[in-house]
C-alpha cells in the first residue's frame, strides 16, 4: 500500500510542476497579447500573470516536515516572476509587431 502512495505523491508533484511551468511560460505569452486586444498595458497583464504564478508556486501542498515558503524561496520568486513579466511583456510586443504590419 505504501508503494500506491508514493506513486501518486510521485505523480502529484510530477503534475504541480507541470501546472509551474504552464504557469511560468504559456499563461505570460497569452496574456501579454489579451492586455494589447483588450487596450491595457502591458504591466496590467504582468500584475495578472505574476499573481497566477503565484499562486501556483505556493499552493501545492508541500512534503512532510517543510514549510510552504521559505525563507530561500523568496529570492527564487522575485527572479521568476521578473521572468513572468518578460514574457508578458514579449507577447504584448510582438503582439504590436503583428498588428502594425496587418495595418
Amino acid at each position: 500500500m505504501s508503494g500506491c502512495i508514493s506513486i501518486a505523491q510521485g505523480l502529484c508533484s510530477v503534475f504541480a510542476e507541470v501546472v509551474l511551468l504552464i504557469a511560468v511560460i504559456a499563461v505570460p505569452l497569452a496574456i501579454g497579447p489579451l492586455t494589447e486586444y483588450l487596450r491595457r498595458p502591458w504591466w496590467w497583464g504582468a500584475l495578472l500573470a505574476m499573481a497566477v504564478f503565484l499562486i501556483a508556486a505556493i499552493a501545492p501542498e508541500p512534503e512532510e516536515g517543510e514549510s510552504r515558503v521559505d525563507g530561500g524561496d523568496l529570492g527564487f520568486l522575485l527572479v521568476v516572476a521578473i521572468l513572468v513579466a518578460v514574457f508578458t511583456w514579449f507577447g504584448a510586443w510582438v503582439t504590436r509587431r503583428v498588428r502594425r504590419t496587418n495595418d
